[in-house]
């Protein structure tokens, strides 16, 4: 039987049932529909508000951060404007800095009360420590330091919880915003009675996922450690004045059958209110619904049809979700690497594994770039097993050299010249390959590849996208890292000779006569000073002397070992520690180093040679002393001795029972 002689004998049927049948799912799914898009919105507006939160909380961190470092580099005088400094520059709402005794050196803005708290009354979000006496704000202190680790207090900043912060959060969430503590309303987006009314009920609505509040979706979000909770709250449909249009289109509807139901009979059928009612269920979020039709006419087609889409729409859904899933659980791995780490090569492994998990990757590669820009180094990989890949990649040479280079992203298939897609010697080979640069504002940094999707698809511009997005925040934090190193590097670096400065002579002698003093062994420390370099800078000038001393640098390192440590003490004056030399060791190296100085004169440029001698002192541990500073007085004493005595030369130090010391000459 065809679907047009069905037609025209349930004519009365087709009439009048599928209009009932439409009129209950739209009464029943509308008002859960127009729910759930209110659920929906407040989900989002939710988790705008948590973002905004921890960033607020990230911004106070970090401006009392910036703070403490300013008052630590600050003059006296000059330490009682920090706190306006970070003020003015709108870093926060409230800013106070304390010395070790308590006492306020600096103080700027103000909080809701009135008063002036200290650091650790602001409290502190990134320690989950609430502020004192039930302030509402979000604030965050740190300890200060000088540059030689003495405590200098502490500082803290504050950014209050009042009707900006409502705006604001407002604007992000797209959503109503009513911030209160207790059931005190403190600033509101809404209405006054709507605000009213939110803030009796703020207490039940922080414990529920969504709850209707004077017409209104609301729900609590805590605001950290602070006492105050943010009450969001959008608008929900009322749905009975629709549902008295719909009784009355329905009847409207049911007079007109009459009239023209020849015309309805064609267009409405049984099976076709079982598809609109499945239809329905889908929209509403039933993904498992399923038309059971046999027929084998247009609608029994039709409806086949309509199974095999919801059979395809349930796939991919959760493959939606289950992406959305690790998507979320990787960008909150990558934040909390960047944030908490300075340890490079395990930002590259994580922002390596993000990126290929992301766009399901078969394998990856992370390339730093060397000091000069010259070349790639590969610092993190990921199934390069049958690859072929080397570890250093020329800048300039093939797709990572190429985007390097350029810091323009590549995706396509390898070997596409179009698209300068040729690999290069050493680059690990793939089909599909996405190469996107770390480019931060000192220039590109490194290069991400990746090669080949799980999948055999090819990777498509979204994936290029979601790949830049990992490397742009990625970047930064690289970056961050490097000038952290390159920082530790200069502070225990003499700038002028390359060897390490009076602090890290310092602290590798503790540390080696900690660890001599363990394994029982002994320590020899020299004492140099260039004789009569006074007058190479009173005749020659202080650039002649710089040269001097960056040669004399040079020979020193060339006759020590390996293990042994050569540091600049300051002015003319240079130390070499010995690790595991005895007294006889200790005096070999010396009496090497004298001639080595003496040995040939010091070519400064012009056609000028000048000789140049040293005066050596000699102490070894525990002989001459146990302690660092007790070893570094006796060499000294040696290098006193030998100038006494001559200079050109090296002395050893005397020894505590004989009370005399070894003298070596030139030989």
């Amino acid at each position: 039987m065809t679907l047009r002689m069905r037609l025209s004998l349930a004519f009365l049927f087709i009439v009048i049932v599928p209009l009932v049948i439409a009129a209950i799912v739209v009464g029943r799914g509308v008002p859960h529909a127009l729910d759930s898009s209110a659920g929906n919105r407040l989900d989002a507006s939710r988790a705008s508000t948590d973002a905004f939160l921890r960033t607020t909380c990230l911004q106070v961190r970090l401006a009392a951060e910036l703070l403490a470092r300013e008052t630590a580099e600050a003059t006296k005088r000059a330490r009682s404007q920090v706190a306006h400094d970070v003020i003015d520059r709108g870093l926060g709402d409230y800013a106070v800095v304390q010395d070790p005794a308590g006492v306020v050196t600096s103080q700027a803005g103000s909080v809701p009360d009135g008063s002036s708290p200290g650091p650790a009354e602001v409290g502190s979000c990134s320690r989950r420590q609430g502020p004192a006496s039930g302030l509402e704000v979000i604030g965050d202190y740190v300890d200060v330091q000088a540059a030689g680790g003495a405590p200098l207090g502490r500082a803290a900043v504050a950014v209050v919880l009042g009707r900006n912060a409502a705006r604001q959060v407002a604007a992000d969430a797209d959503a109503d915003v009513t911030i209160v503590a207790g059931t005190r309303v403190i600033a509101s987006t809404e209405s006054s009675s709507v605000s009213s009314a939110l803030a009796h009920a703020a207490a039940s609505l922080s414990r529920s996922d969504g709850k209707k509040v004077d017409g209104r979706l609301a729900v609590a979000v805590p605001a950290g450690p602070a006492n105050a909770l943010l009450v969001l709250s959008v608008d929900r449909s009322d749905v009975h004045g629709l549902l008295a249009v719909l009784v009355i289109v329905l009847l409207v509807a049911l007079l007109l059958s009459a009239v023209i139901g020849a015309w309805l009979a064609r267009l409405t059928t049984q099976p076709l209110a079982q598809l609109s009612d499945a239809a329905a269920r889908v929209a509403a979020g039933d993904f498992d619904t399923a038309i059971d039709m046999p027929a084998h006419d247009e609608v029994g087609r039709l409806a086949a049809a309509f199974n095999e889409m919801t059979r395809e729409l349930r796939g991919y859904v959760g493959e939606v979700e289950a992406s959305r899933d690790k998507l979320r659980d990787n960008l909150t791995r990558l934040g909390d690497t960047l944030s908490g780490t300075h340890d490079l090569g395990r930002i590259l492994t994580v922002i390596l594994d993000t990126a290929t998990e992301s766009v399901r990757a078969g394998a990856g590669a992370a390339y730093i770039t060397q000091p000069g820009r010259e070349a790639l180094m590969l610092r993190a990989s990921r199934g390069l097993d049958n690859r072929n890949a080397a570890q250093r990649l020329t800048i300039g040479q093939g797709v990572a050299g190429t985007v390097a280079a350029t810091g323009e992203a590549r995706q396509g298939r390898v070997g596409d010249r179009a698209l300068g897609l040729v690999l290069g010697e050493g680059e690990p080979t793939g089909t599909e390959i996405i190469s996107v640069p770390l480019r931060a504002s000192s220039g590109v940094l490194g290069v991400v590849n990746l090669y080949d999707r799980t999948d055999g698809r090819p990777f498509d511009a979204a994936d290029l996208e979601t790949v830049r997005s990992f490397a742009t925040q990625a970047a930064v934090a690289i970056d961050n890292v490097m000038l952290h190193q390159e920082a530790q590097r200069l502070s225990v670096t003499d700038a002028l000779t390359g060897l390490g400065n009076y602090r890290s002579f310092q602290q590798i002698l503790s540390r080696e006569i900690e660890r001599a003093s363990r394994f029982g062994r002994s320590l020899g420390l020299l004492m140099l000073d260039l004789d009569l370099f006074k007058s190479v800078n009173d005749v020659h000038g202080h650039q002649i002397g710089n040269v001097v001393l960056v040669e004399v640098a040079e020979r020193l390192r060339a006759q020590v070992r390996e293990v042994d440590v050569v540091a600049r003490y300051g002015g003319e004056e240079f130390a070499v520690i010995l690790p595991e030399s005895d007294s006889d060791g200790a005096g070999h190296t010396a009496e090497r180093i004298c001639a080595a100085i003496r040995a040939q004169p010091f070519d400064v440029g012009g056609g000028l040679e000048l000789a140049v001698t040293v005066s050596i002192g000699v102490a070894v541990f525990p002989h001459h002393g146990q302690a660092a500073g007790t070893l570094v007085r006796a060499a000294d004493e040696a290098l006193y001795a030998a100038k006494g005595g001559g200079r050109d030369q090296w002395r050893m130090a005397a020894d505590k029972q004989a009370g005399e010391s070894s003298l070596g000459l030139p030989t």
